[in-house]
């Protein structure tokens, strides 16, 4: 019984971690790695995490290795795939160039904040979480969040108008 509700709880943390490492831009693979590498540390580790806090030690966990590889990869630059697949967009219809392109224009934007607001804006706006969900991962006061995602939010918006107003 036991063994069935730990299965279940890891099926859903890696499921919510898997989609929170893809809204933050890692490829199938990468995501699928930091997932099952998350979870086996949890499992080596979980008699020494506090009950309250299993949420946001995996959160954390996952959001070291997201960034341990993109030092990584800044350090080693391979061309992606996505890049790759860039020559394949001939043969597509313009609406879906037009989409990819957008989304890489939002993409770009995100990158240019701290990595606090990019992890509260895919946090509450990818991920849908509340902020009390939030709150529990990141181990902030709710108000402060809040505030962050605000701050957040405008410092998105003005940026990512000015990246449109430059085209």
């Amino acid at each position: 019984m036991a063994k069935q509700s730990m299965n279940e709880f890891l099926q859903q943390v890696g499921t919510m971690l898997y989609r929170y490492l893809r809204k933050r831009g890692l490829a199938h693979e990468d995501a699928e790695d930091i997932v099952q590498d998350t979870c086996y540390k949890f499992l080596i580790h979980k008699d020494g995490i506090q009950s309250d806090k299993v949420m946001s030690w995996l959160y954390r966990v996952a959001t070291n290795q997201f960034y341990d590889l993109k030092r990584k990869e800044t350090r080693h630059p391979t061309t992606e795939f996505d890049e790759v697949q860039l020559t394949a967009l001939i043969n597509m219809p313009e609406i879906q160039v037009l989409k990819k392109e957008k989304l890489q224009d939002i993409r770009d934007t995100l990158d240019t904040l701290s990595t606090l607001h990019q992890e509260l804006l895919v946090l509450k706006y990818e991920l849908g979480l509340s902020y009390k969900e939030i709150s529990a991962l990141t181990n902030k006061n709710e108000n402060t969040l809040k505030t962050h995602v605000r701050r957040a939010r405008e410092e998105f918006t003005e940026r990512f108008k000015e990246d449109i107003d430059d085209e």
